[in-house]
């Protein structure tokens, strides 16, 4: 597999072999469903503060060149962090259930990229301050994502910002070289005064994996055209171009031309994908006074020559680092010791924009290419939008046989899902007896083939249902894959309430997962997937631990297969997350003595709470179980009914707390109560 595809979120490769001053008239708010072209528009006065309340008639957008109307149009003011009413619970706790709908909400997607070029030592630690400064300034509708070009984890999309940060802590920011390659470099400084050159690195050829990155980060959240995008480069460098002589220059022409398509193909796609992006320097402030090489052999005009050549060098790469602000309107921080204290003023940038919607002259499904140009009518205003569009080609590829089809494939190989169907997807650990792998159990909320696949008259309908469910863990290797074809008798869709959800499991070792569903029903609805992120603790070793906490499906749900989960739980679980008052509703988890452990078992207390949104318990219980309770397997089952009758309508936080001595463990699940 090709390094720059697996440090690039997931390992795609590998998985795809097994996303005008008048009044305005009254204005339509832009959601999906429509057959509109939507661009999400950013516009900044001259002191770079977003700059709110323009109408449609302050806009002018073209289409290859010729004006098209706007047909809908929405301003968009993102939430601070957490409302001054709400509970901090409510932006720090994640919801356990994902949907792919998330994508084409409001809000910003957040992609933090550590480069290769972050120099070691106090730079590196003021890379990982950066990062974190970024993942917590993320508001309750972004979603962030940590990518590297050096040997980091990556994690995909998500709003958690305690696995970010958790990913960001285990990332490795070293390029990791050899010793002899260290000699080398420290060689060649030695004599020329210069580091090591980066585009005759081979791991990274010609320094073109940086920009193909990138790229595929830009190609991957163009769909998503309601959320603004942005970018925060981390690192010293951005090799654009080979450097040295014009000769030096001629006799690299592989070097040369890779690059040359490499960055074109670059400024393609973050100029289609509308991505600002942020460079941030974490070297800090250089001083390039004699004084820096006073251990230097090097002594007088020797001296002065590698001076400059040294100035001249981090001004080249000062250069290189503005060329993508200057090209998207971000902004490049550097030459400071606290690039980190910068980062709120950059997410301010993108608290307000626009949706446009204009209808497409042509909306034949052909693939082809349109250029996009928005303007606005006031004066000293930048308006950033991207550059155009590709229409859907006009045809899938099939693929015969057992490999997965060209729709399922596509929606799992995107960095972002395939949502033009919605589906929910909840991931739940549960430790497997006798086995030294978990049971990860998938629920996905499949509603809309249900609903699609019923047809609109009475009697039922016969419908296949393809389900693909894949695992990667922190690197981006691939961990697991199961994969279900489910032949169902759909019922006719007569109440709107009725809930389907689909079951299937992977078995995985202890660790952190990135978890990817596809589910297809042939031509009936569009594949959909839904990725979502999943714990697996070590059961067997961990004196104490907590499956994660699953709601028994209530009435109204149909389940297939029903039975496929009864060998490993007791209750049938649901992806649903919104109740009525007169549901009801059962919570399920297990706690864990360590399943292979042999020392004695002890008592456990258990402390459940309801909390509101406002931070208030509206309902609590106590409850201890025995050290005799745990003589299964040293595991006990525990179930919470939720008191939904007295609760009023909003969100809720179901919190499970456990001790056993001087040990404890916790749950928590979000519910919404309709």
């Amino acid at each position: 597999m090709r390094r720059t595809a697996r440090l690039l979120l997931i390992a795609l490769a590998a998985l795809a072999a097994t996303l005008g001053a008048q009044a305005p008239a009254p204005q339509p708010v832009f959601r999906g469903g429509t057959d509109l072209v939507q661009v999400d528009v950013s516009v900044l006065d001259g002191k770079r503060h977003p700059v709110r309340g323009l109408t449609a008639a302050d806009f002018q957008i073209f289409e290859d060149g010729q004006p098209r109307d706007v047909q809908a149009f929405t301003e968009v003011d993102l939430p601070d962090r957490v409302a001054p009413q709400d509970a901090a619970w409510t932006r720090d706790v994640p919801a356990d259930v994902a949907s792919n709908r998330t994508t084409q909400d409001d809000g910003r997607l957040v992609v933090i990229l550590l480069d290769r070029t972050i120099p070691p030592g106090e730079p590196t630690l003021t890379a990982k301050r950066i990062a974190a400064a970024t993942i917590n300034q993320m508001g309750p509708t972004d979603l962030g994502a940590v990518v590297s070009t050096s040997n980091g984890a990556v994690q995909n999309l998500t709003s958690d910002r305690a696995r970010l940060l958790r990913t960001l802590d285990a990332s490795d920011l070293s390029t990791d070289i050899s010793a002899e390659a260290k000699e080398i470099e420290e060689s060649v400084f030695a004599l020329t005064g210069r580091t090591w050159n980066t585009m005759n690195d081979g791991r990274c050829l010609c320094g073109v994996c940086v920009l193909d990155t990138i790229a595929r980060v830009a190609d991957g959240v163009q769909s998503a055209t309601s959320r603004r995008k942005v970018l925060f480069f981390i690192g010293s460098d951005l090799i654009l171009q080979t450097a040295g002589s014009a000769d030096s220059a001629r006799q690299d022409v592989g070097c040369e031309k890779r690059l040359r398509d490499a960055r074109d193909n670059m400024f393609q796609a973050v100029d289609r994908a509308n991505l600002t992006i942020h460079s941030l320097d974490p070297s800090g402030l250089v001083n390039f006074s004699p004084a820096t090489r006073t251990s230097s052999t090097l002594r007088g005009a020797a001296v002065a020559a590698a001076l400059t050549t040294a100035a001249g060098e981090h001004l080249r790469r000062q250069g290189s680092l503005q060329v993508l602000p200057d090209r998207t309107g971000g902004r490049a921080v550097m030459n400071t010791n606290g690039p980190d204290t910068i980062v709120p003023d950059l997410f301010r940038e993108s608290n307000s924009y626009y949706l446009i919607g204009f209808r497409p002259s042509d909306p034949r499904p052909n693939g082809t290419f349109h250029k996009i140009t928005v303007k606005t009518v006031r004066p000293g205003l930048k308006v950033h939008a991207r550059s155009g569009y590709t229409s859907p080609a006009s045809t899938e590829r099939a693929v015969g046989g057992a490999a997965l089809s060209e729709p399922v494939r596509t929606a799992l190989t995107g960095l972002l899902p395939a949502a033009a169907t919605p589906i929910d997807l909840n991931a739940a650990a549960f430790a497997t007896p006798g086995a030294l792998t978990s049971a990860v159990v998938l629920t996905i909320g499949a509603d809309a083939f249900a609903a699609a696949a019923s047809g609109e008259a009475g009697g039922s309908h016969d419908a296949p249902l393809e389900v693909v469910a894949s695992a990667f863990d922190r690197g981006g290797r691939p961990a697991g894959v199961a994969r279900q074809t489910l032949e169902l008798s759909w019922p006719a869709a007569s109440d709107p309430q009725r809930r389907f959800d689909v079951l299937s499991r992977l078995n995985l070792r202890p660790g952190d997962y990135e978890i990817r569903v596809a589910v297809s029903s042939g031509t009936e609805v569009p594949a959909a997937s839904v990725f979502t992120s999943v714990t697996v603790p070590s059961f067997t070793t961990a004196p104490l631990s907590l499956s994660d906490m699953i709601l028994a499906s209530t009435a109204g749900t149909l389940t297939a297969p029903r039975d496929f989960l009864s060998a490993l739980l007791p209750i049938v679980p649901t992806a649903r997350r919104t109740f009525t008052p007169a549901d009801k509703l059962v919570a399920f988890f297990r706690v864990y003595q360590g399943t292979n452990r042999n020392d004695p078992l002890a008592p456990v207390q258990l402390h459940t709470t309801v909390i509101d949104a406002h931070d208030r318990v509206v309902a609590g219980e106590s409850a201890a179980l025995d050290a005799a309770a745990f003589a299964n397997e040293r595991t006990a089952d525990h179930y919470v009914t939720l008191p939904l009758a007295g609760l009023r309508p909003g969100e809720y936080l179901l919190k499970v707390d456990t001790t056993m001595g001087t040990r404890s463990a916790g749950r928590t699940l979000r519910f919404v109560v309709s």
